[in-house]
């Protein structure tokens, strides 16, 4: 099944005031500039191939309230993914991340049937809080494998991931959430894409918004293309679109030391034009890195923040009454609370399909 380039329209976000105050254009109005490729499909298996797996390992256990020892998780004897990752089930006492709530309100899914999962990745001490239908099209360990193959410096910026069945793939980005609808096992490039919105859209770049600045606005200037036709649906899908060809040129082995300037996947612009707007991506991601690009994972860089998990809201009157058993998902001490997004809900217009 492959991943076809129109990669989701994100219209569901909100993003500080302060972000935008500076923008000089409008970041959603289309874009004029030809494309260059007809898609991105073939990136999706050399970045999968590019990007190493994060080792996790799995386990099913209840995610207990904040005033009872956690102890350590049951192993998962027998399963394949066993010395991998850590995915902790959290649904037990009938509690859901809110957000994951209400997206099943927003897809007309029961909320039930959402299994909840904490994955426990090695290169940061919090895990992150899915939330996987039951129904879903691919398995809980593609959705984790994937994702975290995106380098933690960008993985950071993402509350929680979703995943809810539909009649065809499409996926969006809300706050800081990512939200996949007919998951596939082979959405990459789609993850990078939406996890590059939630670098961009929350401040990601040294505290400010890319799409916004000037310094995108007149790198965007110099080149003649933008990479593909979904690019020119605005600023933000361009950005996110070169995301990923930034992503790659950091992380494949080229002609000229690790990037792909003149290659067909580094090439964004036309042959005698400059490489502006992905150079920019890389720029702004090397100078905000902890020791190395945010584009690239490893280098024993571990996660210094992340959003904080939505508040849990309990499928049971009682519980949710008298909050027995409510768990708690506060982030370490150690680690830094990204100031998070309020999560808007209503209708989307989003535009990845494979």
């Amino acid at each position: 099944m492959a991943v076809h380039t129109g990669l989701c329209h994100f219209l569901l976000f909100v993003i500080s005031t302060a972000g935008l105050a500076a923008a000089k254009t409008n970041i959603w109005a289309a874009l004029s500039k030809p494309a260059l490729r007809p898609n991105f499909d073939d990136f999706q298996p050399i970045l999968a191939s590019a990007l190493p797996d994060t080792h996790y390992t799995i386990a099913q256990c209840v995610f207990l309230p904040s005033s009872v020892n956690r102890g350590s998780p049951k192993s998962a004897a027998g399963h394949p993914s066993a010395l991998l990752t850590r995915v902790e089930e959290y649904r037990a006492s009938g509690w859901i991340p809110s957000d994951c709530k209400g997206y099943a309100i927003d897809h007309n899914v029961k909320a039930e049937d959402f299994i909840t999962f904490q994955v426990q990745y090695a290169d940061c001490s919090d895990p992150w809080i899915m939330c996987y239908h039951k129904d879903s099209e691919t398995s809980m360990d593609n959705i984790a494998i994937q994702f975290g193959r995106i380098p933690i410096q960008m993985r950071e910026w993402v509350k929680h991931v979703v995943t809810i069945p539909d009649s065809t793939g499409w996926a969006y980005m809300d706050g800081a959430n990512t939200i996949y609808m007919k998951p596939s096992d082979k959405m990459q490039t789609t993850m990078v894409h939406e996890t590059a919105h939630a670098v961009d859209l929350n401040g990601g770049y040294n505290g400010s918004v890319l799409s916004g600045s000037d310094v995108w606005t007149s790198n965007y200037a110099l080149d003649s293309h933008v990479p593909d036709p979904y690019s020119r649906t605005d600023t933000v899908e361009d950005i996110a679109q070169n995301t990923v060809v930034a992503v790659l040129n950091e992380n494949v082995p080229g002609p000229n030391g690790g990037s792909r300037p003149s290659s067909q996947i580094g090439r964004c612009t036309s042959t005698s034009a400059r490489n502006s707007q992905y150079a920019t991506i890389i720029t702004q991601a090397r100078n905000t890195g902890r020791g190395n690009s945010m584009l690239v994972p490893g280098q024993n860089v571990a996660c210094a923040h992340r959003m904080p998990n939505s508040e849990p809201v309990s499928l049971n009157v009682l519980a949710r009454v008298f909050s027995w058993g409510r768990p708690d998902v506060s982030l370490s001490s150690h680690i830094k609370a990204i100031k998070a997004p309020i999560r808007r809900r209503g209708p989307t217009n989003c535009s990845l399909h494979w």
